[in-house]
């Protein structure tokens, strides 16, 4: 599985009501491919008169391993008990002291897996490293105003784009060939068929691709 901005800030609005009574500040999201970190927490200081507070808080996920959604919500959840901490101005005894602890032990008694360290042990790395794999991807906008993304088959192309520009639910539809990670756990189809995402994963995916013509 891999993960998006838009997909961790969806995560984050349901546990910050769940578990911090919605009082978190929304963090930016960012993910990358670290090795060392499964995620972390950064922020600046913004300084008025003699007080510093804290702010531009950012989380960032690595998609680097190969993680269930049960493991990146857990590693979300962790960097955000450090915000709550942050955020509250509260002074724990250690980056993982005994005010994150009890927050965590609170947290995993619904079944998350959140730990002391969010890092990289006993995290397997398979499917990552490697040649990225070269993709067929079809990005299709509704006309009810949906997006959907599906990564096709090579053979079926031409069959598919025509069956798609036919069809009075679509509004447009473009090809491109992509090596993003993001498409790793998408089925490779044979029929018109795929998967719902947001305007703004369409837009950011739609722009990094390169465009291909069906002929």
């Amino acid at each position: 599985m891999f993960v998006d901005a838009s997909l961790l800030r969806g995560w984050f609005s349901l546990f910050n009501i769940e578990y911090f009574d919605g009082g978190l500040p929304e963090p930016a999201f960012a993910v990358g491919r670290s090795r060392t970190r499964l995620g972390s927490l950064t922020w600046r200081y913004r300084r008025r008169l003699l007080v510093k507070s804290p702010c531009d808080y950012v989380i960032r996920v690595s998609n680097y391993y190969d993680m269930d959604e049960l493991q990146f919500k857990s590693v979300l959840l962790h960097e955000m008990i450090h915000l709550y901490i942050v955020s509250k101005g509260l002074k724990d005894t250690s980056p993982h002291g005994v005010l994150f602890r009890e927050k965590m032990q609170s947290v995993n008694a619904d079944g998350w897996r959140v730990s002391v360290s969010a890092r990289m042990d006993g995290v397997g790395r398979a499917g990552v490293a490697g040649k990225k794999r070269r993709r067929i991807v079809l990005a299709v906008s509704m006309a009810d105003g949906r997006r959907m993304l599906t990564v096709v088959s090579p053979g079926y192309v031409k069959a598919i784009d025509g069956v798609v520009r036919r069809s009075p639910d679509v509004e447009s539809s473009s090809w491109y060939v992509s090596y993003d990670e993001y498409f790793a756990d998408f089925p490779v189809v044979r029929t018109p068929k795929g998967r719902i995402v947001t305007a703004e994963t369409y837009g950011r995916l739609v722009s990094s691709m390169r465009a291909m013509e069906v002929r």
